[in-house]
């Protein structure tokens, strides 16, 4: 009589780097496998996985055989929240929308003790969503250093501290260069009759760049981020996206007058300066409008 065929035990046993006397013997464990990917298929109902991957995935995270038995007899969470990542990994949808109800929507718990606000928390949102689920081509998102070796929310919860302790020790340093920069623009570009004004200025356009950046969509800011602070280049952000190098291009084009558009008029507004002076004002974002993406948009800009 032939024994009963073992595919998931097979493979996973192939990628683990566990002693095989270690573990539960093939038929078992097959048997383990499957009943533990069907109840994690039953609480993401929906979310369906390549059963062979999966355990691939599983045997090169859960390395500790009392780990892996008690994830696979239903004592802790690991599976199904390694279920859960493998399906953000492949960028399914079902998957992304259970991680952003489940653990997303958290962040503004998880940093409620720095900062509260919905900019803020947002911000981070945003940040923690490029970081978890974007990646340079060759290389793998964020999400995918998930071991299973402790919760799911914890993981998440500190990625979320980590980002938004980085954006408030950088609001400091480089509102302080922003300026600086200023300074030095607004004294040659402004001419006298803007000297009152260079008391109020520096606040001013920061709030207004921010503004700014607050009204642009979610795929904008996340371009001019790569653009300008990560510095990928148009060709690498184009194979992100699956679009022409030249789409990418007329994309930021956009975003950067769009950004350049809402901070001149919202500076003006801030300032109450009048009609004659918006030009110098509009001369003066464009030449500084770079510089302060590249600031505001980086690590805790």
């Amino acid at each position: 009589m032939f024994p009963a065929p073992t595919p998931l035990a097979s493979a996973f046993l192939a990628a683990s780097d566990c002693a095989p006397a270690s573990l539960p013997e093939p038929a078992r464990l097959e048997g383990l496998l499957t009943s533990a990917i069907e109840r994690a298929g039953s609480r993401w109902a929906g979310l369906e996985v390549e059963p062979r991957e999966f355990v691939v995935f599983v045997a090169e995270r859960l390395t500790s055989p009392p780990a892996l038995l008690a994830a696979l007899a239903g004592d802790s969470p690991a599976l199904s929240e390694l279920y859960l990542t493998f399906g953000c990994l492949r960028h399914q949808r079902a998957a992304l929308q259970f991680f952003e109800d489940g653990y997303l929507r958290e962040v503004g718990a998880f940093v409620s003790g720095v900062d509260r606000s919905p900019a803020f928390v947002a911000e981070v949102r945003q940040l923690l969503r490029e970081k978890l689920f974007t990646a340079e081509p060759g290389s793998e998102p964020k999400i995918a250093e998930f071991t299973g070796g402790g919760a799911l929310g914890g993981w998440v919860r500190v990625a979320a501290l980590r980002i938004a302790l980085n954006l408030k020790r950088s609001e400091a340093r480089a509102d302080a260069v922003a300026q600086d920069s200023m300074e030095t623009a607004f004294g040659e570009q402004l001419g006298p009759e803007l000297d009152h004004l260079r008391s109020r200025y520096r606040e001013a356009f920061t709030e207004a760049v921010r503004a700014a950046l607050g009204q642009v969509s979610d795929r904008d800011r996340t371009l001019m981020r790569l653009y300008h602070v990560e510095a990928l280049s148009l060709e690498a952000i184009a194979a992100l996206y699956r679009v022409h190098m030249s789409t990418i291009s007329r994309w930021l084009s956009r975003a950067r007058e769009q950004v350049a558009e809402t901070t001149t008029r919202q500076l003006c507004e801030r300032l109450g300066v009048g009609a004659s002076s918006v030009d110098s004002i509009a001369a003066l974002v464009v030449s500084q409008v770079d510089l302060s993406l590249t600031r505001l948009l980086g690590p805790g800009g």
